[in-house]
């Protein structure tokens, strides 16, 4: 399986796994092999931003994602 597919695998079953457990107002960052599930207050505001040249931004453009430009 590709790394993304894996990745948004992972990210999604985290996910999955918080909702049914009950959990809100969190997202799932993921952390080495696993994930965290991070307050969205601790992060809300804040930016990271993603070099226009990382493996990541092109894997958007090809599925058509917007990214203002």
């Amino acid at each position: 399986m590709a790394p993304r597919r894996l990745l948004a695998t992972r990210l999604g079953t985290a996910c999955a796994d918080l909702i049914n457990d009950g959990v809100s107002g969190v997202m799932v960052a993921a952390r080495g092999e696993g994930t965290e599930a991070i307050l969205l207050e601790d992060v809300a505001g804040n930016k990271k931003l993603v070099p226009l040249d990382h493996p990541w931004v092109e894997s958007a453009r090809r599925v058509d994602v917007s990214l203002g430009d």
